[in-house]
């Protein structure tokens, strides 16, 4: 039987597309050899997918593309078009939104791009400075009910004693969050630094978020700067 499904996008190819898009949030992206968009000092580029769904795509942002010892942020994010192009905005639209947006903010530190929130403020995350990006999603319905929740809940602080117990670098966490549910069907995801946390993951599925009978989701990355210096 012969696979009739879209092939994925080439990296150069998905890299094209997102290099206006970047460049609309702040930068000026410029495709090097690797391949990988350039912005000053900053990097983004394509790991190899652990799904093989031409929809999804593991993006990587290289905070400083000139050394290796400078921790990276990965995310992984999916579209949902049939088209492996429109997919493929999708899927940069939602890592722009939720976590390039965190990066950028961690230069730039005016609140334009995402919200600060101190270890001791109310969705704070205790011992880290935490910058929160946007909280992204759809429903079948179109209700933003678990985008919404995210917004009003901040889970994260909430979940900041399980997590912690994932966090596996001393200065710079990323930590991605997703809710998927309908139904019957419930997927929670929280990764941490690009790994699925299965304790974190429990305990975000045990939280009282919108059950629907149909099915949407939400996410939303939290890049943790330590330690906390309680700066805005």
């Amino acid at each position: 039987m012969i696979d009739s499904s879209p092939r994925p996008l080439p990296a150069e190819r998905v890299l094209e597309i997102a290099a206006p898009m970047l460049d609309a949030v702040g930068g000026n992206w410029r495709m090097t050899d690797g391949p990988m968009l350039r912005s000053g000092s900053m990097g983004i580029r394509l790991r190899e997918p652990d799904s093989e769904d031409y929809r999804h795509l593991d993006l990587e942002i290289l905070l400083n593309a000139d050394r290796a010892d400078v921790p990276t942020l990965t995310d992984c994010t999916m579209g949902l078009a049939q088209d492996p192009a429109d997919a493929a905005r999708q899927a940069i639209q939602a890592f722009i939104d939720t976590c390039l947006v965190t990066a950028l903010e961690m230069v730039e530190r005016q609140g334009r791009l995402a919200s600060h929130f101190g270890s001791a403020d109310p969705g704070g995350f205790p011992g880290w400075h935490a910058i929160v990006g946007g909280v992204t999603g759809w429903s079948v319905d179109g209700s933003p009910a678990k985008q919404q929740w995210f917004v009003d809940e901040m889970p994260w602080s909430a979940l900041a004693p399980v997590i912690a117990t994932g966090l596996d670098r001393p200065h710079l966490n990323g930590i991605r969050m997703l809710v998927g549910q309908g139904g019957d069907f419930t997927e929670c995801e929280v990764r941490i630094n690009g790994h699925r946390h299965e304790p974190s993951e429990k305990a975000l599925a045990a939280l009282d978020w919108p059950r629907t009978a149909q099915f949407g989701l939400a996410r939303t990355f939290m890049l943790l700067v330590g330690p906390d210096t309680d700066h805005h």
